[in-house]
């Protein structure tokens, strides 16, 4: 199987290899006969690293937790050529993250002395979202929430200063890094809240174990001062982990177990909390239709559109693969569409421009599935992505 992406980066290791086999062919070692003339035509006197096309709409990045492996990655995908860009070494449950701009992307990591042991490491690094090559590289303390990768448990500024990361443990936090001078700030205290979507340059909000959400605002130092809303969906609903949102738009959009889909407006710089509505009607739910993946729903920020992953399942089924893909107007709520994927599909995503294209993500089959979004029609593929990969961030540019 060619790889045509591997002549673009496989970064260090790229360099290592071409340099060994130089190495052991100036040592004179024999090179069998019939391969000789295929290895020294491919060989080249210097190594070369090309970059990737502008970062657009339709760059995607797959992160592969490797099913809490210690050495994960995070793949670079074109979703208009379905080519496979780079790949990027990651720690254990890597937090990914992207600039608004798309210009650089990064991720919140752990590694230890001993792989996967030892003295234990937590960093954030930066990468040009063209070379893929390192912009920063910011120790931070052991403070990361080493459970699993969930998205929006890191998440950068709109002004792409700043990046915000949880800490869980020893109590509630948020980390506030300066990206412009490369440095970690401090740790900022909180409540019992969870997830940060960022609404301005020195805001955002969370979700709080009540069921309301907290507004913060922070300085450059990392001075703090937070303020509850109302509740916003009963104790007795129990939302995903992995919602979704578009910083542009400041649109979060948060289904529960059951397929009740919640909505806040922050784009007032407050929460607007907007109408409810349910995915399912009450003959679906009785034939056991509700939301089920990993990263389950998508907002489509032109079109004011939600795309929901879903099937028919047992209850607390919900972070299984599903087969299907309902898409709502988000100002209704009516249901305008039932995408039929044709495989099992852990987590999707959708691109951000006019005519968008839905991205469906198989652990199993390890392929990133690409469709129409409108028509629902299957158009290409990526497949052999990483070990078990499982989070689907795309640009909201």
């Amino acid at each position: 199987m060619k790889f045509p992406a591997l002549t673009f980066r496989i970064g260090c290791s790229a360099l290592a290899i071409a340099a060994s086999t130089s190495y052991v062919l100036a040592q004179g070692a024999q090179v069998p006969s019939h391969v000789q003339k295929e290895v020294t035509s491919t060989l080249e006197d210097t190594p070369k690293i090309l970059s990737a096309p502008p970062s657009d709409a339709r760059r995607v990045y797959v992160t592969d937790p490797a099913d809490f492996g210690a050495t994960t990655r995070i793949v670079t995908i074109d979703g208009n050529n379905a080519k496979l860009l780079a790949q990027t070494d990651t720690g254990l449950v890597p937090n990914p993250i992207v600039s608004s701009d798309g210009k650089f992307f990064g991720h919140a990591s752990t590694v230890f002395s001993r792989v996967s042991k030892g003295k234990r490491d937590d960093y954030v690094e930066i990468y040009d979202a063209q070379s893929h090559n390192v912009l920063a590289d910011i120790d931070i303390p052991e403070i990361r929430f080493l459970v699993n990768t969930y998205q929006w448990m890191a998440a950068v500024t709109p002004d792409d200063k700043s990046l915000l990361l949880y800490q869980f443990s020893p109590s509630p936090g948020v980390g506030l890094v300066d990206l412009e001078s490369k440095k970690f700030v401090k740790m900022m205290n909180v409540p019992d809240c969870y997830h940060i979507f960022p609404t301005g340059n020195d805001s955002f909000f969370m979700h709080c174990r009540e069921g309301d959400l907290l507004k913060a605002t922070f300085t450059k130092d990392g001075t703090i001062k937070h303020e509850k809303t109302k509740i916003f969906h009963p104790e007795n609903k129990h939302l995903v982990n992995t919602p979704a949102y578009s910083p542009k738009a400041k649109r979060l959009v948060w289904p529960s177990y059951d397929g009740t889909i919640y909505q806040v407006d922050f784009s007032s710089g407050e929460a607007k909390f907007l109408d409810t509505f349910e995915a399912f009607t009450p003959e679906e739910k009785a034939d056991k239709w509700a939301p089920g993946g990993w990263g389950l729903v998508a907002y489509h920020r032109e079109s004011n559109r939600i795309f929901l992953l879903a099937d028919q399942r047992a209850p607390w089924t919900h972070k299984y693969a599903s087969r299907f893909v309902f898409v709502y107007d988000a100002a209704t709520g009516k249901r305008l569409s039932k995408i039929e994927l044709g495989h099992d599909v852990n987590s999707i995503g959708v691109s951000a421009d006019k005519e968008p294209q839905l991205y469906g993500l198989s652990s199993v089959d390890r392929t990133l599935y690409i469709y129409d979004a409108a028509t629902g029609k299957e158009t290409s593929k990526v497949d052999q992505i990483g070990t078990v990969p499982l989070v689907v961030t795309t640009v909201d540019q």
